[in-house]
């Protein structure tokens, strides 16, 4: 049971880096301004802000597997549109990013979610989940400049919607879960929701994380590629040089049984993990070839890699089974808040400064916020008792609903 959403995390990482490489290249080979390119870079995050903890509500209420199901009905809808804007241009090109928007709302709060709760000690599943989601980061940011490359536009867009119908025909297999009868496991009722989460100061710490792991992924499906377009690398060398910086982060999940086993330290580690993304940030701008082009972005990625696992790992420990969709939505939306503040600011600034410029100041406010962790967050409040950690949780043999 647990094996086959690894499996479709896998398809659907691979699916949606290679639509968000593919958005910032194909609005350069029409010619729009930085600032364009920004927003459509940030309008998926419009619909993730908007929906995001709504779907977390009706996954703790309807289950997992039913609401994996109707967003991937968004996401195939947001490929056709994709594929529709070669003909009919940027309106429906917007309309692909928002339904896109709904898509990536659903998988990564709802996956996420299901993954938690699947009966493994020590955070297995986890590593799995995001080394596959890495892995498939990297295969799309590599596969999209060669599509473009190979197939133009048109044809990397058809195949964009070849890898929608297997992601769907991966979910349809997907079992449901079952839940915990243990009444000392910590469960509480769902319905309570963003008070019932933000009082621990864990899950601010996981909110920082997830911030910087969204402002990894913006940078990379936006600004990165364009300043890689004004050094001359065509895009089969963008999605390349991009490539690495998902291969940083598929790298920080060979090591992510050593961060469950540093659990007393998580604070520390988050802190390191943001400084050093945003220290990365900051210094590729001074640089042009890519030998240490590649280097920095390796080093950055394996960073937000560990970011990512972090904040997973943090709303695991410290929500309980019923409310694990809306903490995970909660927590979430400040990586979807980073994925819209970032581009859209970087667009706007570039009136007035230069897009080096842009990205060092990106940087150095990962640094400030990772500074502010250290500083802020000097002990972490005891977990409560989940039944993914507890070997004695005895499981009924029926859906969660």
């Amino acid at each position: 049971m647990g094996l086959l959403i690894h499996w479709i995390a896998l398809v659907f990482a691979f699916n949606n880096a290679t639509v968000q490489l593919l958005v910032p290249l194909y609005a350069l080979h029409l010619g729009y301004s930085g600032l364009i390119i920004g927003i459509l870079a940030a309008l998926p995050s419009i619909a993730n802000v908007t929906l995001r903890l709504t779907f977390g509500r009706l996954s703790d209420y309807h289950g997992e597997t039913k609401i994996l199901r109707i967003g991937g009905l968004f996401y195939l809808a947001a490929a056709i549109g994709l594929l529709l804007s070669t003909s009919l241009g940027v309106g429906a090109l917007v309309g692909a990013q928002l339904l896109q928007g709904v898509g990536r709302a659903v998988f990564w709060t709802v996956g996420q979610t299901y993954v938690t709760k699947l009966p493994l000690m020590r955070g297995q599943h986890l590593s799995l989940f995001n080394g596959a989601s890495n892995l498939g980061m990297l295969l799309g940011m590599s596969g999209a400049g060669v599509f473009a490359g190979a197939l133009g536009y048109r044809g990397a867009f058809l195949v964009v919607i070849g890898l929608v119908l297997l992601y769907l025909t991966l979910i349809s297999s997907l079992r449901s879960l079952t839940s915990p009868t243990d009444p000392g496991a910590g469960v509480r009722p769902a319905a309570r929701a963003l008070s019932l989460d933000f009082n621990l100061g864990p899950l601010w710490l996981a909110a920082a994380c997830s911030f910087v792991t969204g402002g990894t992924m913006a940078l990379a499906a936006s600004f990165f590629p364009v300043y890689l377009s004004r050094l001359r690398y065509d895009d089969q060398a963008i999605g390349l040089l991009v490539m690495v910086l998902a291969a940083g982060m598929l790298g920080a999940s060979f090591v992510s049984r050593a961060v469950v086993g540093a659990s007393a330290h998580l604070e520390r580690l988050a802190a390191l993990c943001i400084v050093g993304t945003g220290l990365g940030f900051a210094i590729v701008p001074a640089l042009r070839s890519w030998p240490p082009l590649a280097v920095m972005f390796l080093a950055s990625g394996f960073c937000a890699g560990g970011c990512n696992l972090i904040y997973q790992l943090l709303v695991q420990r410290h929500s309980a089974w019923n409310a694990r969709g809306t903490a995970m939505a909660s927590v979430g939306l400040f990586g979807n808040v980073a994925l819209l503040v970032l581009p859209t600011t970087i667009g706007v600034a570039l009136k007035w400064v230069s897009l080096e410029r842009a990205l060092v100041a990106a940087g150095l406010f990962m640094i400030i916020l990772g500074s502010a962790v250290a500083l802020g967050f000097r002990s972490v409040t005891p977990p409560i008792a989940s039944p993914v950690l507890d070997p004695h949780v005895i499981y009924r043999r029926r859906p969660l609903h």
